[in-house]
């Protein structure tokens, strides 16, 4: 019978849905590259679309939203949680449309360099305070992790990976993501941000060691 405990040589899957325009996303990096430095996963981010009615220009907060009421209690939220993101970030003045950004890191993916392209655009849009709707802002992205700006120019006007970012969209929505972040780590499920000494404990019972700690031979399934 096969062994519950991870096979060294192979890592657990994490996925990751999230919006890049999510605030608790964007921290959310935090504890996941924590996880992938403690542990051998295989983190993926994959997304899912908060505001999906949003034009490429973006738009304006509802007016009966009361953004800034909002805005401050999220921030006094990071403040406690993640006082060092809290330090630097910058709320957007409108909703930003994520599409293009979901279909760069499609791009971003094929080229072995999904991860930090996900740094990227999340420091641009929470750090520095640009509009990812904007292909400059998605080019900057590109150049600062090492990817062609102009081939991610080319493939984001042929809407090469439309399609795809489609069908992760649908995905989700079977999988019955509602909330941002969710996270699948192997067979678990853990919705919203959580502190890290959580998903510590879904390593636990799947039996996924520290990187620190010696992982026992597979057992022979004789």
């Amino acid at each position: 019978m096969p062994n519950d405990s991870q096979d060294a040589a192979k890592p657990l899957t994490v996925i990751v849905f999230g919006d890049f325009i999510c605030p608790y996303s964007y921290i959310a990096q935090d504890q996941m590259d924590e996880l992938a430095r403690n542990y051998n996963v295989e983190l993926v981010w994959r997304p899912h679309w908060l505001h999906p009615e949003v034009p490429p220009e973006g738009a304006q907060f509802p007016r009966d939203s009361a953004p800034q009421e909002r805005r401050e209690r999220t921030l006094a939220w990071l403040k406690e949680m993640a006082p060092e993101r809290a330090e630097s970030i910058r709320f957007p003045e409108k909703i930003q449309c994520s599409l293009f950004a979901f279909e760069a890191l499609e791009f971003a993916q094929d080229r072995g360099l999904a991860l930090p392209f996900t740094s990227a655009v999340f420091d641009a849009l929470w750090v520095k305070g640009m509009d990812i709707g904007q292909l400059a802002t998605l080019q900057a992205a590109a150049a600062k992790v090492g990817l062609d700006p102009e081939a991610l120019e080319q493939a984001l006007l042929e809407q090469k990976y439309r399609k795809r970012v489609y069908d992760s969209l649908q995905l989700a929505r079977d999988a019955g993501i509602v909330r941002t972040p969710t996270f699948l780590l192997g067979r678990y499920r853990v919705v919203g941000w959580h502190y890290y000494e959580v998903f510590q404990t879904v390593m636990e019972k799947q039996a996924v060691l520290p990187r620190t700690e010696s992982v026992p031979p597979r057992r022979s399934a004789n």
